[in-house]
């Protein structure tokens, strides 16, 4: 019983760290994600506005 109580104790601790930071990773990667995302549009739609400003430009 005391050998499985060391057990626990010992790989425990580092488990449950492990998952912890997993976890708070996973979120921020799912943040930085949908901010790239957003920035990927916001340059499209500034793209789109230059091109049709160069087109008006043009007549």
């Amino acid at each position: 019983m005391e050998g499985l109580m060391q057990a626990i104790s010992t790989v425990g601790f580092p488990i449950v760290a492990f998952l912890l930071i997993f976890w708070k990773f996973d979120k921020s990667l799912g943040l930085l994600t949908e901010a790239v995302n957003n920035n990927t549009t916001a340059v499209q739609l500034l793209l789109q506005k230059r091109i049709k400003t160069k087109i008006n430009d043009l007549h």
